[in-house]
């Protein structure tokens, strides 16, 4: 989608050093899409933080299965 916007030229700078970016467009489109997600983070964090997930076991009774941390690496033969 195009769109029209004016921004100060201190600022274009900032977004084309942060971004990497060589043309205008794609820095502002990329900066843009790395403040919406940030944004989108933020939320997920705190939601975690005001509803922290309901674990169905304690790390103790985990821990008593006697699992080890890297099962892919063992192959049955």
């Amino acid at each position: 989608m195009r769109v029209s916007v004016e921004l100060n030229e201190t600022l274009i700078k900032e977004i084309m050093e942060l971004t990497g970016e060589t043309k205008m467009s794609a820095g502002i489109a990329k900066a843009a899409e790395l403040f919406v997600n940030r944004k989108k983070a933020v939320g997920i964090i705190r939601s975690l933080r005001e509803h922290p997930l309901d674990y169905a076991h304690t790390n103790d009774e985990i821990e008593a299965w006697g699992l080890s941390q890297d099962t892919t690496s063992k192959k049955k033969s």
